[in-house]
């Protein structure tokens, strides 16, 4: 399925990527992508479109270089990467432009 990647430590910092399908169905292979992406544990958050923001759930905690970084969507902060998925384990609804308007990288380090 189609995903956006927002990674803040990385130029660029938004990308499109294709995570394996079945999200919804809680296929293994989708989430085991989706942690190594994110780094661990994962929370959703929704973004107003009917996609969900993925973000690791204990980034503030974490030590490790993949987590260097901060975004902001509307008015909450994440740190790390972020992966913009469908609600439903779909494609993306959010076109990659979009997405470049909608976040704004608030630190690469």
């Amino acid at each position: 399925m189609k995903a956006i990647l927002i990674d803040p430590s990385k130029t660029p910092a938004i990308s499109e990527l294709e995570i394996p399908e079945s999200l919804e169905s809680g296929d293994a292979l989708a989430l085991a992508t989706i942690q190594e992406l994110l780094g661990g544990y994962f929370e959703s958050h929704q973004i107003g479109n009917g996609d969900s923001v993925l973000v690791n759930e204990d980034w503030n905690l974490q030590k490790s270089p993949q987590f260097k970084g901060r975004f902001k969507i509307g008015i909450h902060t994440f740190g790390g990467r972020g992966l913009i998925v469908g609600n439903s384990g779909g494609n993306a609804r959010t076109p990659l432009l979009k997405a470049s308007q909608l976040v704004t990288i608030i630190s690469k380090s």
